[in-house]
């Protein structure tokens, strides 16, 4: 057994090592015995093993509980017969090696084995006892495999890992190094780093669950690649596949689509099923590579792209890796400006056509000029959701909101309402209406100042956690706008039973609907629909005197646009609110 499949050993039940008959007579002659004495004159002394095993059976509380490996010892014992040459002897203690390791890989302790071997016995043909010696050589053999048992057990954790029994990614390097060296072929070598994401309808889970996940998704992987890929183990939930001999790009299509395909069902653990979906970045090694360390470090470089652009498998190349250092810089100015407070809101006015008043101000994210160049509103919070700063990000949000609005009713006597978007992964988060009190509390201001907007993304998967976050937004006396309304695929059936409070008509229907007979028959419809359902609608992106007049023919009583103002930033809104009526 060579030393790697030795280690690879240790990821199953049993452990094996074995010496030769040249070790076995090296071993035997520094105690000073001959290997041709030792294979016919050595015997077992039944009286001692009969008092060996009483004296296990005795430490046992039920006899069922005796180790079965120590029981097969103990049957070879029992059954000894003189041994016709020194090869059987080696095979023999052999076996009596497996037996002692796996019994004390099992709880046996190591006193209960050494009682077993007392056993032997060992006379010369001038009886002249030789036992003390052969029990010297058969504890050493027992000190020396329970100390490589040990070291492969130490080798094994550094290499492998114990949940997946896959090797750990850093093995990679060293394999494909030997692939390269060996190939006396023109073929590509490829590498797969795969991560896989659970579908957002699945609530969070414990690290162990994610460790039986990791598990039967390494199950799932061995199953669907060829014998000569070798699968690594990364982190949970994310592995590396080298794939040596590809011919083609077309073959590593084929096999991400295949891969993607196979994660398309359930996955089921113990208390919950599970969807997850692989993402897959590819680095090739051919002649434009210079050294082999950048393979994983340019697939790691692929895989980020293809989580960033959702795409099931994308290969590295020069111009990926400009993007994704562009990608990162970018993520680095979004990071610097949120943690120096580089981030603030600007409100665009919120008009009731009947009063022709500013009711509220829709609050809309902007950079601050000593930020320099800003980032668009939406991709700022995507890259702070990515980088795991968007439920901080949400906090900041809704304590900017409560403050503003506290400052409109006290110091400003302006009875507006403030509405802000909440982040669609914000419905999976069971704390945040308990949150929102908390800031309305420290504001003291009500539910009814603030209303809150969520898109239709955001209500697409509803589940248990989300319908009880809604539920309690709802009972805590917070209004909700559905923002963007007609972009998305919302369920009627969902529009009907949620706690919706008004309904926002998406700009792009809004804005051209003087020229445009689509548009303003889809606007007529919603502004139907939200009227009989008891919903107030708005429409958004009002931009001339002419799409007012046909909003007010609708009987839409709410709107925002350009026609009365842009977005402006507090202390500007808070003049022009009282100049319209607020």
């Amino acid at each position: 057994m060579s030393k790697q499949e030795k280690i690879a050993t240790e990821a199953s039940q049993e452990v094996e090592i074995s010496y030769t008959e040249q070790a076995f007579k090296d071993k035997l002659s520094t105690q000073g015995l001959n290997s041709n004495q030792v294979t016919f004159a050595l015997k077992v002394n039944k009286q001692w093993l009969a008092q060996a095993e009483q004296a296990q059976f005795n430490s046992q509380s039920a006899p069922a509980e005796i180790n079965a490996y120590l029981a097969q010892l103990a049957y070879i014992l029992n059954t000894w017969q003189a041994c016709t040459s020194f090869a059987g002897f080696s095979i023999t203690i052999n076996q009596l090696i497996f037996l002692w390791l796996n019994a004390m890989q099992d709880g046996v302790t190591t006193q209960t084995i050494l009682r077993y071997l007392r056993c032997f016995e060992l006379n010369s043909t001038f009886g002249i006892n030789q036992s003390p010696k052969l029990h010297c050589f058969l504890f050493e053999l027992v000190a020396e495999t329970l100390q490589q048992h040990h070291l492969l057990q130490l080798e094994y954790a550094l290499n492998f890992d114990a949940n997946t029994q896959l090797p750990h990614a850093n093995q990679l390097l060293l394999d494909v190094d030997n692939l390269i060296s060996h190939s006396h072929t023109n073929q590509l070598t490829a590498v797969f780093s795969l991560r896989f994401q659970v579908a957002k309808n699945n609530p969070i889970f414990s690290h162990t669950i994610a460790m039986s996940l990791s598990k039967q998704i390494a199950a799932v992987l061995l199953q669907n690649i060829q014998s000569h890929h070798k699968l690594y183990f990364s982190s949970n939930l994310q592995f590396d596949l080298l794939i040596p001999e590809v011919s083609n790009i077309v073959q590593l299509n084929i096999l991400a689509a295949k891969l993607s395909r196979v994660f398309e069902e359930l996955i089921f653990l113990e208390s919950q099923s599970v969807l997850v979906t692989p993402f897959i970045g590819c680095a090739l090694l051919d002649q434009s590579y210079q050294k082999i360390q950048d393979l994983p470090a340019c697939a790691n470089l692929a895989l980020e792209s293809a989580l960033i652009s959702k795409q099931s498998l994308v290969i590295y190349s020069e111009d990926l890796q400009t993007q994704l250092t562009k990608q990162n810089a970018l993520e680095k100015r979004v990071l610097d400006a949120f943690a120096s407070d580089s981030l603030t809101l600007f409100f665009q006015p919120i008009m009731d056509l009947k009063t022709s008043t500013c009711v509220g101000a829709e609050l809309l994210l902007r950079w601050s000029e000593s930020a320099g160049p800003s980032v668009y509103p939406s991709l700022t919070v995507e890259i702070l959701n990515k980088v795991g700063k968007g439920k901080l990000f949400t906090r900041w949000l809704v304590n900017s909101a409560c403050r503003y609005a506290s400052e409109l009713l006290r110091e400003h006597h302006l009875n507006v309402y403030l509405t802000l978007n909440l982040r669609a992964e914000d419905l999976y988060d069971s704390e945040l209406p308990h949150m929102l009190t908390q800031v309305l509390a420290l504001w003291t201001i009500e539910p009814k100042n603030i209303i809150l907007e969520v898109t239709e993304d955001g209500i697409l998967e509803m589940n248990e956690t989300t319908n009880e976050v809604i539920k309690q937004l709802a009972e805590s006396g917070f209004r909700l706008a559905l923002d963007d309304f007609g972009t998305g695929f919302s369920s009627l059936s969902r529009l009907r039973t949620m706690p919706i409070d008004l309904i926002k008509i998406d700009q792009s229907f809004v804005r051209n609907i003087e020229h445009s007979k689509d548009d303003l028959e889809i606007v007529k419809s919603i502004a139907l629909l939200a009227n009989s359902l008891g919903k107030e609608a708005l429409a958004e992106g009002v931009e001339d005197e002419a799409c007012l007049n046909i909003i007010k023919k609708l009987n839409i009583h709410k709107c925002q646009g350009y026609y009365f103002a842009k977005p402006m930033p507090f202390e500007l809104f808070t003049v022009w609110a009282k100049q319209n009526g607020a």
